[in-house]
């Protein structure tokens, strides 16, 4: 991974570029010298910990026919597997990472996103990630949060970690960071190589901070979009709340918030029947993978009965400042049902993700504790 001089200094020291916020667990079944050897030095590059019960792991790495416990992801290791130790060894740990991430995400994750320009998005994120910082604000935010099944809240050490990460993925500068904030220190969208698979956990201390927020943006160098592979990187490695903005509403945006695992969505509009007429183009088009609510610029006129018909609901004034419209846009997303279901990081464009074993190139993908034929 490649960053900016400004942070280099606090990456030393044997941090792995790969590895995810807070170590994961890694097991090992059936392997033998020299894969067990090559395993063990991989495992440690990643930042991982090795443990004896595959059932507790978040990867198991396992000698081809090696029984696994069922459900638990697992890569076969040696002849007639999925991989070859030490020549796979950069894939390996970007699985460990990746694989780590998928069991240990426990903070929220939102994403905003306009139907069309000029509505207000970048202020609502803004909005959103000041009151996040508030203490009753984060109370809220860990009761929506679904604690993980095999990881106790308490192992969360890092207090910082619940401060809010803006993601600025609009593609716009000036965006959430204005032009005065350009000189900020801090690392940009620049800085980030777009060939890795994530970044180091301690990225997101040194990101710049703007009106008190840690916030990843553009400058003058370039900005990120949706479909910019650096930002699902970013939200991977980041380990804190992250609130998204993701521009415009489309195909891309509606990806990035399938594959971050996005808890909710929230989707601004105008309230007239432009507005009805381009929610509904817009949702034909990209379907909300996560659940949804929706913001009506406070500039529009009285709304249209043909946005209740397809907006997702609750439909809420957009907030333009402190105050009741925040307040409810605060309550309903603490009242939306975080999103289950599929671990969407099955990018097949994405070298070293955990979809990479279920190409055809290399049969038998990464599995519940069997082998796929």
């Amino acid at each position: 991974m490649r960053v900016d001089a400004r942070a280099a200094s606090a990456h030393r020291g044997g941090m792995n570029p790969h590895a995810a916020p807070g170590p994961g667990l890694v097991a090992l079944v059936g392997l033998t010298s020299p894969d067990a050897d090559y395993a063990r030095e991989t495992v440690t590059v990643a930042g991982a910990r090795l443990c004896e019960d595959p059932s507790r792991a978040s990867l198991v790495l396992a000698a081809p026919g090696a029984p696994v416990p069922a459900l638990v992801p697992c890569v076969r290791v040696g002849g007639g597997g999925q991989v070859s130790l030490p020549g796979d060894s950069a894939l390996v740990v970007s699985l460990i990472a990746e694989a780590s991430w998928r069991q240990r995400r426990d903070d929220a994750v939102w994403v905003v996103a306009g139907i069309a320009g000029g509505l207000g998005t970048t202020r609502v994120v803004r909005l959103l990630a000041r009151s996040a910082r508030e203490r009753r604000w984060r109370a809220l935010l860990a009761r929506m949060i679904p604690q993980p099944r095999s990881i106790p809240r308490t192992t969360r050490q890092d207090g910082r970690s619940r401060e809010p990460v803006v993601v600025d993925a609009s593609g716009s500068v000036p965006g959430f960071a204005r032009a005065r904030d350009h000189c900020l220190p801090g690392v940009r969208w620049a800085d980030l190589d777009a060939s890795e698979d994530s970044y180091l956990p301690a990225l997101r201390d040194h990101l710049p901070r703007i009106d008190g927020v840690s916030a990843l943006v553009g400058d003058g160098r370039g900005a990120a979009r949706a479909d910019d592979p650096r930002v699902v990187a970013a939200c991977r490695s980041l380990g804190a709340p992250l609130i998204v903005d993701a521009g415009r509403w489309d195909e891309r945006s509606a990806r990035l918030a399938q594959v971050i695992r996005a808890d909710a969505l929230v989707l601004l509009t105008h309230a007239d029947l432009e507005g009805a007429a381009a929610m509904a183009a817009s949702l034909s088009a990209a379907p909300p993978p996560v659940p949804a609510l929706t913001l009506v610029a406070s500039h529009s006129s009285a709304r249209s009965p043909g946005l209740s018909a397809c907006a997702p609901a609750p439909i809420l004034r957009a907030p333009t400042r402190a105050g009741r419209d925040l307040r409810a846009l605060r309550r309903a997303l603490a009242t939306i049902e975080p999103a289950d279901g599929d671990d969407p990081f099955a990018s097949p464009d994405r070298p070293g993700s955990l979809a990479l074993l279920a190409s055809p190139e290399r049969p038998g993908a990464l599995s519940g504790g069997r082998d796929h034929a």
